[in-house]
């Protein structure tokens, strides 16, 4: 059980106590209570609205995919340590197919956050940076739709991605939707598929408007296009089958991490070069999307390992 649902069981079970006892001891003597009297009616607002707060700082504790995740985060896009992350990763890379249903029989429950042109993929390198989403063509102030229902985790400026949102839903996936030049709903509230949520923008590391779109599982970014239809801005199908091959490209990240490059010096070869680190013309040339015949620049960087 959810260690938040948990608590929240055992205070109300301590209320309920608390009544029960009170209650007996009343049963054992005269009641000499005075039924509560409202003095005016800004008495009851005040009281239904105290009620009405409280509960609404309790919808912390039901969260959307609370079986599958273990807080609630409001204030990090990755809702644990770095550390964690790479623990979690290595468990994605063991995984069994999951499950995770998109919408009912056909039931539209799903909404394309914007149907615009691709202008870059997922795992598309940026001078050596994975990219973690698909990026869409709009114009400033186009609308952003969310996609699933689900309930608003972040909202903030956050580095790179600019003015963002991230919204965690029922089937355990989170949507993230990055660069946005308005932001219109708050954090712990509830959405709806279709939902305007946002407008899209060029906030953040950004050299145009466009969304950043993400689609997430326990924190681990996935390929959006093994479930939505970009070109028609639908789903593929209504289930989709996450298993270990969705995660593969964390094995080719840390290879990355710990790869090694040459910068190229006037007169080297991919030769001369394979021969310096004991590698093939060939390895190279797959490593760096090069071909036999590729002109190097002074000052180049090509990885080696």
């Amino acid at each position: 059980m959810n260690i938040h649902f948990r608590n929240l069981i055992l205070v109300l079970f301590s209320v309920f106590l608390c009544n029960l006892s009170s209650y007996s001891q009343n049963l054992t003597k005269p009641d000499t209570s005075k039924p509560i009297i409202f003095e005016s009616l800004n008495d009851s607002i005040d009281i239904a609205s105290n009620f009405y707060n409280f509960y609404d700082s309790l919808s912390i504790y039901f969260y959307p995919a609370s079986d599958k995740y273990d807080n609630w985060n409001t204030h990090d896009i990755q809702y644990h340590r770095e550390s964690t992350i790479m623990n979690r990763a290595d468990s994605l890379l063991k995984m069994d197919t999951t499950i995770i249903v998109l919408q009912h029989s056909g039931e539209p429950e799903y909404a394309h956050p914007f149907c615009g042109k691709i202008t870059s993929r997922f795992g598309s390198s940026r001078r050596y940076h994975f990219h973690y989403g698909i990026d869409i063509d709009l114009v400033t102030g186009d609308p952003v739709h969310c996609a699933f229902d689900g309930m608003v985790r972040i909202t903030q400026y956050y580095k790179g991605y600019g003015n963002i949102i991230v919204v965690r839903h029922n089937n355990g996936l989170e949507t993230v939707y990055a660069h946005l030049s308005r932001i219109f709903v708050d954090t712990n509230k509830f959405v709806k598929a279709g939902e305007i949520i946002g407008l899209g923008g060029n906030t953040g590391r950004s050299t145009g408007s466009h969304l950043h779109f993400e689609v997430r599982y326990l924190g681990t970014a996935i390929n959006p296009e093994v479930l939505i239809d970009f070109d028609n801005c639908k789903l593929l199908r209504d289930t989709l089958f996450l298993n270990k091959r969705n995660f593969g490209y964390i094995v080719e990240l840390r290879a990355l991490k710990n790869a090694k490059y040459h910068y190229i010096k006037s007169g080297q070869t991919l030769s001369h070069i394979a021969g310096m680190y004991r590698t093939s013309v060939s390895v190279i040339c797959q490593m760096n999307g090069l071909s036999r015949t590729s002109v190097l620049q002074i000052g180049q960087r090509i990885r080696i390992r």
